[in-house]
């Protein structure tokens, strides 16, 4: 190294020089996940309208991946079941405003995740809210739908443990056992 590399400003600036590639990086990646997702909805629309309009059959998606497979030999990703995963995208989240933008938010992998281990709409959207929030990896999101989060954080909120000195409710007039003392049972009428 130079000797240059012994001054603690260069160093600094080295590193300022560093984050900026590091974020430059980040911020394209995110970008090309956010064109590939919205190429994938295009796609999911264009496939849902074609196949509800009756214009195409099934079969016609299965040609469509063969079509794009000899047209653009290097394109990966666009196989028929790729494709009716795409449609399924769509029409699983095109009617609902407030979680058709967090889609967007996340890469494909993990909208195959929640899409596939959901089993109701809110529970997508847990998991969509939550990956993002929490930046959950996909190894992490996968976890999470292991371990129950959804069934344990809103279906069956934290129960508070009954403290053990309660006791069940007495009937009224009664004094327990314990604080009789020297007081003895009545006698009990004979027949």
């Amino acid at each position: 190294m130079s000797k240059t590399s012994n001054d603690p400003a260069l160093h600094t600036s080295f590193t300022e020089v560093a984050q900026l590639i590091t974020g430059a990086r980040l911020r394209t990646a995110q970008a090309v996940n956010t064109q590939l997702i919205e190429l994938y909805w295009q796609v999911g629309a264009y496939i849902c309208t074609k196949l509800e309009s009756a214009e195409w059959g099934e079969g016609v998606v299965a040609d469509l991946a063969a079509y794009l497979a000899k047209h653009q030999p290097g394109l990966r990703g666009f196989t028929r079941a790729s494709l009716f995963r795409m449609r399924q995208f769509y029409k699983t989240y095109h009617q609902d405003e407030l979680v058709a933008p967090l889609v967007r938010q996340l890469p494909w992998t993990h909208n195959l995740i929640i899409l596939g281990q959901s089993k109701r709409p809110e529970e997508r959207e847990f998991y969509l809210r939550m990956s993002i929030k929490e930046q959950w990896s996909k190894r992490e999101l996968e976890r999470q739908f292991k371990t129950a989060l959804f069934e344990r954080t809103v279906l069956e909120p934290a129960k508070t443990t009954p403290n053990p000195r309660n006791h069940p409710p007495r009937r009224p007039g009664r004094v327990p056992r314990r604080l009789r003392g020297g007081i003895t049972r009545p006698a009990q009428a004979t027949r």
